[in-house]
């Protein structure tokens, strides 16, 4: 996964040269002149989280002032099972083996999806390019999913017994949704009719009042402004 997150840096990058000669045409207007609001999708990976992963994305934002945005946003990840959740897998696998003689092995995973509204402050400038800065809060799914090599999906049957190893998911069920609070930062990017976002997040997701876990994604998005 440090290869794709690597790719996702890099993509940025070659976007960015790639815009830049579009970017050095364009005249020096006066920022509120410059975007209205955006709607744009890409996708990414976390960098520091339970678990590495694939984070895909998707944006809207308007413009309340020149320079301060509304934004709202959707993501899905592919996995953020914590390695605590993991541990208890191999345990349980190794525990099964030692206790019937057959080999037991567990995987798992928990994909994410989330849903944010927040704003954003863009840094004045006189071009295309805009700086920002920004914050919001929304909820954050997760569903486990628990799977036997030989045997297939044991999702229930294994929370069940054996519980969930990390508190996030309840015993009782596979699907739980948790509150969700983030820190933006990047760099917009206006090409014509179009928007480039490089962007920066930072989120937690609170499993009670003293336990949470963190995510932190990095991301290309491309889209159309208004």
């Amino acid at each position: 996964m440090k290869r794709l997150t690597i790719c996702v840096l890099g993509l940025g990058a070659l976007l960015l040269m790639a815009a830049a000669p579009a970017v050095a045409q364009q005249p020096s207007t006066a920022s509120g002149d410059q975007l209205r609001g955006y709607l744009i999708g890409g996708g990414g990976a976390s960098i520091k989280s339970p678990t590495t992963a694939l984070t895909l994305s998707a944006e809207i934002a308007e413009n309340v002032t020149p320079d301060v945005q509304v934004y709202m946003a959707a993501g899905y990840y592919e996995n953020l099972m914590t390695q605590t959740a993991r541990d208890l897998l191999v345990r349980v696998g190794d525990s099964l083996t030692a206790e019937t003689g057959n080999q037991w092995a567990f995987t798992g995973r928990d994909r994410g999806r989330s849903f944010t509204v927040g704003g954003k402050y863009l840094v004045p400038t006189r071009t295309p390019l805009r700086p920002y800065i920004g914050g919001g809060f929304g909820v954050l799914n997760l569903r486990r999913t628990v799977t036997e090599r030989t045997r297939g999906e044991m999702t229930a049957a294994f929370l069940t017994t054996y519980g969930s190893g990390d508190g996030i998911i309840d015993a009782a069920q596979t699907n739980t949704n948790k509150p969700l609070g983030e820190v933006a930062a990047g760099l917009g990017v206006v090409i014509g009719h179009g928007y480039v976002d490089l962007g920066y997040r930072y989120r937690k997701a609170f499993r009670n009042v003293d336990q949470s876990f963190d995510a932190s994604q990095v991301g290309v998005a491309v889209g159309v402004r208004f």
